[in-house]
């Protein structure tokens, strides 16, 4: 039995890691051009080696060889072991050891769903109602970053309401408003982008409905 009191972060990382081992490094992702194997070495990279989110494009030739050897030498990490990395949690001296929580919560959240939602026949999760209301307080945080459309944007769940103003150019008026009713988890995936997997409730005359179709969402 795992310990209820984990914190969701703990719980992501925990049950991500779990799926990694269980779909294999071959298993599909909803995002384009990635695997499973694409998506740990994303969140591998990102906590422990972050030199190599840049290495090998630097303008310096010997320094781009060995960054890209560092990753030759990660991808040929036996996969059980890539996924122990991840599941013992950022290295002693990585930056994000102290920011684990903040940093990483709605990441592993938002590449769990990735790798889930990418297999036939999946389901959204039942999340306790303490992880639900911690995604609520990051999508509170952050909705205004993400959520970028020339249309009132409210974010409707159980938890209340986010208002995201519209940004318009210079003097323009916002193109009416939507109300985008789900769960607190549906509504971050969402905001990221993630439309072709969530499971919502759009509301808003035929008009604002097209600007929010244009609108831009994510980093």
């Amino acid at each position: 039995m795992h310990n209820t009191d984990e914190t969701l972060v703990q719980h992501e990382r925990r049950t991500l890691a779990d799926d990694l081992i269980s779909y294999g490094p071959d298993a599909p992702t909803i995002l384009e051009g990635w695997d499973a194997s694409d998506l740990l070495e994303h969140l591998l990279v990102r906590e422990g080696r972050q030199d190599l989110m840049v290495g090998p494009k630097l303008p310096i030739a010997p320094l781009a060889r060995a960054a890209e050897r560092s990753l030759e030498k990660l991808r040929e990490t036996p996969w059980s072991e890539q996924v122990a990395r991840f599941r013992a949690g950022p290295p002693r001296l990585s930056p994000m050891r102290p920011l684990n929580s903040v940093a990483n919560t709605v990441e592993y959240f938002v590449h769990h769903e990735d790798l889930r939602r990418a297999r036939p026949g999946w389901q959204a999760r039942a999340l306790s109602p303490a992880h639900e209301s911690e995604l609520w307080s990051r999508l509170r945080t952050m909705a205004r970053m993400l959520v970028r459309a020339e249309v009132d944007v409210t974010l409707v769940s159980t938890h209340g309401g986010i208002r995201i103003p519209a940004k318009t150019r210079r003097g323009a008026d916002a193109t009416g408003a939507v109300l985008v009713h789900g769960t607190p988890g549906e509504l971050l995936l969402w905001a990221y982008g993630r439309d072709q997997v969530t499971d919502l409730e759009v509301e808003g005359d035929p008009q604002s409905l097209l600007a929010l179709r244009r609108s831009r969402r994510g980093f």
